[in-house]
């Protein structure tokens, strides 16, 4: 059975040592946060998070931490989701419609413009409200909270329309 690293193992003279906490948790912070970029992130971008993430902890040793695995996972994992949500690519349909990229093969190359045809297609049967929502959440990377505030709705309001679009514009693609 693994042992529990619990944070008051690292306090010497009411204080962290957190030249200790680095050495022991780097690999483990390393993989959490492998795990959580998915390939969406550079190596630096994955330092830096590595990083912050102990500097946030050093920020914070004075909160009831318990368990510093989960701790620095769930620090880590949110500075990773942070990151991927700052770093989107924010694009218009429009900027690659009239793009004509190298293919191999004519058949890619078509498949690519019935897409782009289809998504737009698909985006005019949604209400004016939805549309907005769509535009707002993927083109302009904006959260739910943001969203919510802008076209003054609840939050949970514009989870529901973004879960139930979603499912409606599955169906021209599947």
């Amino acid at each position: 059975m693994n042992k529990v690293n619990r944070i008051d193992d690292y306090i010497i003279n009411k204080k962290l040592d957190l030249a200790r906490v680095v050495k022991d948790f780097t690999p483990y912070v390393k993989t959490v946060i492998n795990n959580s970029a998915n390939g969406y992130l550079r190596k630096e971008d994955k330092e830096e998070i590595l990083e912050d993430t102990f500097v946030i902890l050093w920020e914070n040793q004075d909160k009831e931490i318990i368990y510093l695995e989960s701790y620095l996972a769930s620090i880590a994992r949110n500075l990773v989701r942070e990151k991927i949500r700052k770093n989107k690519f924010t694009c218009d349909i429009s900027d690659y419609e009239n793009t004509l990229a190298y293919y191999d093969n004519i058949e890619l190359f078509s498949n690519e413009i019935e897409k782009i045809n289809r998504l737009k297609i698909s985006y005019t049967c949604l209400k004016p409200l939805e549309f907005e929502i769509i535009n707002l959440y993927y083109y302009s990377s904006k959260s739910i909270k943001e969203i919510a505030k802008e076209l003054n709705i609840s939050e949970s309001n514009v989870k529901t329309k973004l879960f139930r679009i979603r499912k409606r514009l599955k169906k021209y693609f599947i």
